[in-house]
């Protein structure tokens, strides 16, 4: 609990320490403008591609933002509201104003946030031109650095554009380290002719983020090169074609199925590449990407190992592949996804929390869509699913 306005406000949090791997900032209009270099700032992909509907709902959040922070009671009022989480999205508290989220983290309660960028991604990586790209991602890991330095428990994501190509991307990785990240997001999906992630002249990124003790993200959204897991033919099938999402969510329940696919490619090109064997250090983390697939997709990579091994090289592989998984790999669940079964059918030393806050992904009650599938698990359990495998994630850089 904290004292605010002369009163007691009790925190969403149900035990002191859960970690949160998955929270988000919701950029204003001008804010990758803010932090972006004179001679790129002009010519940056609109906002939100100027779609009038989104920015009538920007609109109305800047100004009621305007009004909490000229207005106490306002300001009260809305932390009298905030366990209702009906405001989420660019209305939710501390959405893009770090002030804000600070109180936003007290009204939560959690002990550490993993902090993703949301609309200027998608702003900045709207841009065929690699000199406007790459400013872009200069201002936007400026940004989020200097929106998570106002609340030690943030923790913001460095972008880090591998697709590049190696030379660009290390020095990308030591901006990071110089700005404080202790988190680097990356792309899975390497661009059309260029080299796989996991080709040697890759290793200098490896070892940078590995030697800076970084932990590396996947994210849904954060795919790199041209990407689709479900052709556009599978919807001319005599159907309504579902709408476009306006964010980074599958829009339907097709393409809800491949979420997860660029993620199982690039992981397992990883293990059989030898990079998580030459980098027994490296920690990645799989996040809003869903869950239940783990469990199949380990013994997936165990049948493909040893139907292969005799086929092809595979001799950096000196584990079972889904040994690297445990080793290196953490992933976050969906609200709703029935976590009990995952973490006795085993996923218990993977599976970290995620509140997905402010998304509406996240759900109004992301703890209590948890906990209806947790009857009855031991408390060490629970540590893990709330604690320990974050704290494994992010080793020194945890509190």
């Amino acid at each position: 609990m904290r004292a605010d306005y002369g009163r007691l406000i009790l925190a969403y949090a149900h035990r002191d320490d859960i970690y949160d791997a998955d929270t988000h900032m919701m950029e204003r209009p001008d804010w990758i403008a803010e932090f972006a270099d004179p001679n790129i700032r002009g010519e940056l992909p609109p906002f939100v591609k100027d779609r009038a509907e989104v920015m009538e709902r920007v609109d109305d959040a800047l100004a009621r933002f305007n009004k909490r922070t000229s207005d106490a009671s306002i300001a009260a009022a809305a932390d009298d509201d905030f366990m209702s989480m009906q405001f989420k999205g660019w209305h939710g508290l501390g959405a893009f104003d770090a002030a804000e989220r600070s109180r936003a983290n007290d009204l939560l309660g959690f002990k550490q946030y993993i902090v993703f960028p949301t609309p200027a991604f998608d702003q900045i990586n709207d841009t065929n031109d690699q000199r406007i790209w790459l400013g872009g991602v200069t201002a936007l890991n400026r940004g989020l650095a200097t929106f998570c330095a106002e609340d030690k428990r943030m923790l913001g994501t460095a972008y880090i554009p591998l697709g590049a190509g190696p030379e660009i991307a290390v020095r990308y990785v030591h901006e990071a380290v110089q700005q404080g990240f202790a988190v680097v997001l990356i792309d899975t999906i390497p661009p059309v002719g260029g080299q796989s992630f996991t080709h040697p002249d890759y290793d200098p990124v490896w070892t940078a983020i590995t030697e800076a003790e970084l932990a590396v993200v996947l994210h849904i959204g954060a795919t790199g090169g041209p990407y689709q897991p479900v052709p556009d033919e599978f919807y001319n099938n005599g159907k309504p074609v579902p709408p476009p999402s306006a964010s980074d969510a599958p829009p339907d329940a097709l393409k809800y199925m491949g979420l997860q696919y660029n993620a199982e490619i690039f992981l397992a090109a990883m293990i059989f590449d030898g990079v998580l064997e030459r980098f027994p250090t490296l920690k990645i983390g799989i996040v809003e990407l869903g869950a239940s697939w783990i469990i199949s997709w380990m013994k997936h990579l165990d049948q493909a190992f040893r139907a292969f091994r005799r086929l092809q090289d595979l001799s950096q592989v000196k584990l079972l592949p889904s040994e690297y998984v445990r080793r290196q790999m953490k992933i976050t669940p969906f609200a709703g996804e029935d976590i009990g079964w995952l973490l006795t059918a085993g996923a218990e030393d993977l599976l970290m929390f995620a509140s997905d806050y402010p998304h509406h992904e996240g759900t109004d009650d992301p703890i209590g869509r948890y906990e209806r599938t947790m009857q009855n698990l031991p408390d060490a359990v629970a540590d893990k699913f709330y604690k320990e495998n974050f704290k494994a994630l992010l080793g020194k850089h945890a509190i």
